[in-house]
């Protein structure tokens, strides 16, 4: 090839990058406020992101672009656009450079981050149903737990106490069961090895999250192995380990006419598929999918619950519209079940506003393009990080009137308070090809775990103190720890 020809391609080449970077450019770009070089807009952030995230929408509209740090962050904050975005499958991605480490194989498969995980949700909701979770069989699952918990907050009755530290095991061991079909007792040393490690991931996932907008910094700090990123990944593989030598345990037992539990299920679905070279159902994705699990599973509800139980205490008059429904439907002869919720209508709408009131989880857990795309008029590129700001939608008085900062119930009530109304923006599980696979799951527990409580308890603010409705964001947005007091309602005997 002569001089002349080689000249010509390069030409060629840089000819044809500059139409399609022109191309792009030229295309409707998303507005967004204008921030500092290298930092962007986070100094102008606050500790509470998801307020100036939406205040920001009032200015740039419902779609806008922000740099924060290093990276362009798309921010959507309309229920509708929102919805029409999570549909497709070019907003299904997970950034890579999330703080929670995956495996080589769930990287380079992409089932936990791309396309592929429609396949991952669709046999985890398929396993979870067929394992009767969603019906009585979890309820049985559930019940032993609760009742332990019960006995446990029946202890420090009548005298101050923070009872949410007593959720958090709870939750985790219920997450166990599902994954690994047994239930551990609440003193088994390997419970409460689980609930460290569940607990520390949540934290150290907090503390470093800041380091997905500086990549570089997080590439050097990775690289010397040095501070909570450190920690992080000392207490992520400890709970892969852990989750390994489950599936060890449940190798060595499989039997494919007995399917105990959600890793059961997955074993055998492994096998199934063993002679795709392109399959996604591998052991490595499967320990990953149960960190997942337990990471996603057990804080949303125990967030819930203990955010119910604080607002019980400080708005007595719902506590006793809960309880008078308790009463009619239940009484305090029997454990609750789930089909107890379709004639208590005032305790789920309790609930959903609860859920609504507090925006359990702000902001979205980061999403990223998967491919160029279109929303609101604006061109999207692939490879972009989004964020949906689920507070945005929960504190529209657009849709749900100027009072959106109070606590009423009745929202969530036909006009003769007879039947509990979910409206279709009401979406504390997110919404989409990626809203949250347990929502039947979590539904079931959070009732369960408040109507039981109340079912037994009365809940009372400790005398001289106020209930602090102020959260802490981490993952979602949880209640300070604070004393509570409890009643027995019933006697016993």
């Amino acid at each position: 090839m002569d001089e002349a020809t080689l000249i010509s391609i390069a030409l060629l080449v840089v000819v044809v990058s500059l139409w399609l970077a022109l191309s792009k450019s030229s295309k409707k770009q998303p507005p967004g406020p204008t921030g500092l070089p290298i930092v962007g807009y986070l100094p102008f952030m606050t500790m509470k992101p998801f307020k100036k995230l939406t205040e920001l929408s009032e200015t740039y509209g419902p779609v806008y672009s922000v740099r924060l740090g290093s990276m362009n962050i798309l921010i959507i904050t309309d229920y509708e656009l929102m919805k029409e975005a999570f549909a497709k499958d070019a907003f299904m991605g997970r950034p890579p450079n999330l703080p929670f480490q995956l495996s080589e194989v769930t990287m380079k498969t992409e089932a936990l981050t791309g396309l592929p995980w429609k396949e991952q949700k669709k046999f985890s909701l398929h396993m979870l149903r067929d394992l009767g979770f969603g019906k009585t069989k979890m309820e049985e699952h559930l019940k032993d737990e609760i009742l332990e918990l019960l006995d446990r907050m029946s202890e420090n009755v009548e005298k101050p106490a923070k009872f949410s530290y007593f959720l958090a095991p709870s939750m985790s061991n219920n997450i166990a069961s599902m994954i690994f079909g047994n239930r551990m007792k609440y003193d088994d040393p390997e419970r409460q090895k689980l609930d460290v490690l569940v607990t520390d991931i949540g934290r150290l996932a907090g503390s470093v999250s800041w380091q997905l907008f500086f990549p570089w910094i997080r590439a050097i700090i990775n690289y010397f192995n040095i501070g909570n990123n450190a920690k992080l990944i000392n207490v992520l593989q400890e709970l892969k380990e852990y989750c390994c030598k489950e599936m060890e345990a449940h190798e060595a037992t499989l039997d494919a006419n007995n399917i105990r539990d959600f890793m059961d299920g997955y074993l055998l679905e492994i096998k199934k598929n063993s002679c795709d070279p392109k399959s996604t159902f591998q052991k490595d994705v499967l320990a990953d999918l149960s960190r997942a699990f337990f990471g996603a599973g057990s804080d949303t509800v125990r967030v819930t619950v203990d955010w119910l139980m604080l607002t019980c205490a400080a708005y007595p008059q719902v506590q006793k519209r809960i309880h008078a429904e308790i009463d009619e439907v239940i009484g305090h002869d029997r454990f609750p079940t789930w089909q107890d919720h379709l004639a208590m209508p005032y305790t789920d709408a309790a609930i959903a506003e609860l859920m609504r009131w507090k925006s359990i989880v702000p902001l979205n857990v980061m999403r990223y393009t998967l491919l160029d795309t279109e929303l609101n008029g604006y061109f999207i590129p692939k490879h972009i990080h989004v964020l949906g700001v689920m507070w945005a939608v929960d504190h529209n008085e657009k849709l749900w009137g100027k009072d959106v900062d109070e606590y009423k119930p009745e929202r969530f009530l036909s006009g003769d308070g007879k039947k509990f109304v979910r409206p279709e923006y009401a979406i504390p599980f997110s919404i989409g090809k990626r809203s949250c696979p347990g929502k039947t799951f979590a539904e079931i527990e959070i009732f369960l775990y408040l109507v039981s409580i109340l079912q037994k308890f009365e809940i009372y603010v400790p005398q001289g103190q106020e209930i602090d409705f102020e959260g802490q964001l981490g993952i979602t947005l949880q209640p300070k720890r604070q004393d509570l007091r409890l009643k027995l309602r019933h006697k016993a005997g």
